[in-house]
């Protein structure tokens, strides 16, 4: 069976999957990583995967920080460009495992790469020509009103052709129709050439939040890795002669640069939710809520309930992780944060159309005229020294909700704590990017 699997491995042609040693340096090389990175295995292996990133993120020292993260909670998930061997980039969806032995110390790292490119130019293509699409569609409805409204009038015109006065009076209005028919075919005109400029607007917005996206995650956190660092460093070498109050002040500042990196995640998850278009799957609603509860990895007093029976349903995977990610955090979280006995519930129920799911926790509740605000951008009602928080999950679980043709309320009251509820179509129905 080992041979079989390490067959199976070096002949995937659609997956770059490679190893590195602990410091990042290839160890392997299959085909699929051949085919889409460009390199024989005879040029890459021992060479630092650090090759494959455009040279502001490897200079930036982004690959070293996805190692490193990946060390620290076992997996790093990214998407962005990276570099063949010929120097011509693609789009690329990273993951990397940290790969540990029994004794659980890290011997290295699996890599597996897949090349978006096509995919992510064909989204951006399709929204050009839905674009397209309606303003030739609006062009057509109005030229069809208005051809039968010509049609009409050159009918009531021969059958008033006995009398002249009355014929010429027709006549009359016949020419102010075709005015005014050309006047709307003007009208259209200008309509469908400013819905293809707002078209290759919209195309190129996308391209801006791409671009700004990958400036957040690379350019603005690298300055936040450094002073971790610096902090880190202090902290190691002078703790010994630091007093109470300074080893406080490392420790806030330690807090607040993780803060602002989570708060530059929560941005970009915000700014991506529903945007972008995931696969859709039949998804065991039950086995993905273990999947998320596994990966918060919730300490032993913490008791989550989950029905033995939940059901499967036609969706995007990865947005309904995301929901119950935010959801389950939160009340793991807040309710720590006020009592050691933490217990959630959650539940389901069938609405016919719809289904609606339920996360209950006996945290410290929520007073009536927060309930709107909480969903909004950077909303927190506890102070962040006291309970980290972005502020921003809610939003983005507002944002993918919605986004999917769904509804997300709150049930709730001081010291009774909270149920959040949001709905998801059994139907899935694509939707226009939010």
């Amino acid at each position: 069976m080992p041979d079989l699997y390490r067959l199976l491995v070096s002949s995937a042609l659609d997956y770059a999957i490679f190893a590195l040693d602990a410091t990042g340096h290839v160890l392997s090389w299959n085909l699929g990583a051949e085919r889409i990175k460009g390199y024989a295995a005879h040029e890459i292996i021992g060479r630092h995967f650090s090759t494959f990133y455009p040279r502001e993120a490897a200079e930036s020292g982004f690959p070293q920080y996805e190692l490193q993260e990946a060390s620290r909670v076992g997996r790093f998930e990214d998407e962005g460009w990276r570099v063949r061997k010929d120097g011509s980039q693609f789009w690329a969806n990273v993951v990397i495992t940290a790969l540990r032995d029994d004794d659980g110390h890290l011997v290295g790292f699996a890599k597996v790469t897949r090349d978006l490119t096509e995919r992510r130019a064909a989204e951006e293509q399709n929204r050009k020509l839905a674009a397209e699409e309606a303003a030739h569609a609006e062009a057509a409805r109005r030229s069809e009103e208005l051809a039968r409204l010509n049609d009409r009038l050159h009918e009531q015109a021969a059958a008033l052709e006995a009398s002249t006065r009355e014929s010429q009076a027709l006549a009359v209005r016949v020419q102010q129709a075709n005015q005014e028919l050309q006047v709307a075919l003007d009208d259209a005109s200008v309509a469908r050439d400013a819905a293809e400029r707002a078209a290759a607007a919209a195309t190129e917005a996308y391209r801006d939040l791409d671009r700004f996206a990958y400036v957040a995650s690379h350019d603005l956190k690298a300055p936040l890795r450094g002073i971790a660092s610096l902090a880190q460093w202090i902290q190691d070498d002078a703790s010994d002669s630091l007093g109470d109050e300074s080893k406080e002040h490392l420790r806030l500042l330690q807090n607040r640069v993780q803060r602002m990196a989570s708060l530059i995640d929560g941005i970009l998850a915000y700014s991506r939710a529903g945007r972008v278009l995931e696969p859709v799957e039949a998804v065991d609603i039950g086995a993905l809520v273990r999947d998320v509860i596994e990966l918060l990895a919730v300490l032993p007093e913490v008791t989550i309930q989950v029905p033995a029976r939940m059901p499967i349903l036609e969706a995007e995977r990865v947005l309904l992780q995301q929901v119950f990610m935010n959801l389950l955090g939160n009340a793991v979280k807040y309710t720590s944060a006020v009592r050691p006995d933490v217990l959630i519930d959650v539940d389901w129920n069938d609405l016919g159309d719809t289904l609606e799911f339920a996360v209950t926790d006996n945290g410290p509740g929520i007073a009536p005229q927060y309930h709107e605000r909480i969903w909004g951008m950077f909303q927190t009602l506890n102070a962040r020294d006291k309970v980290e928080g972005t502020g921003i999950g809610l939003a983005v679980v507002k944002k993918i909700v919605e986004g999917r043709g769904g509804a997300v309320s709150v049930e709730s009251a001081p010291d009774q704590g909270a149920t959040f509820r949001f709905t998801w179509p059994k139907i899935h129905r694509q939707m226009g990017i939010a």
